[in-house]
């Protein structure tokens, strides 16, 4: 199994939260084990834990549901990497507090 953009997103606004894996394994009911695994793309994202990572993290799980998908065909590497990236810039906007938005 290889790892995914979702597994990379979920660890990512995690660590931006300033949680740790056993911080948030405890908060969602799962073990820090299942956590890693996941984060490591070892293990399936379901639906129920993308749902508790959204709450628990306040994303949206539309945002989070967009590193689920996969990009069909196999769009130039540039191209994929642009698009990408504006993807992860745009959660990463939306979990800017918001008396620090009108700074940004």
């Amino acid at each position: 199994m290889t790892k995914r953009l979702i597994n990379e997103a979920l660890r990512i606004v995690r660590i931006y939260w300033g949680k740790t894996q056993a911080d948030l394994a405890s908060t969602l009911g799962v073990s820090q084990s299942y956590i890693s695994e996941v984060e490591k793309g070892k293990r399936e994202v379901t639906m129920d834990l993308l749902g508790r990572y959204s709450r628990e993290l306040r994303v949206p799980m539309s945002s989070l549901m967009l590193f689920a998908e996969e990009i069909e065909g196999a769009p130039p590497m540039t191209r994929g990497r642009l698009f990408m990236a504006g993807k992860a810039l745009d959660l990463l906007r939306k979990l800017i507090p918001d008396d620090l938005e009108e700074t940004v």
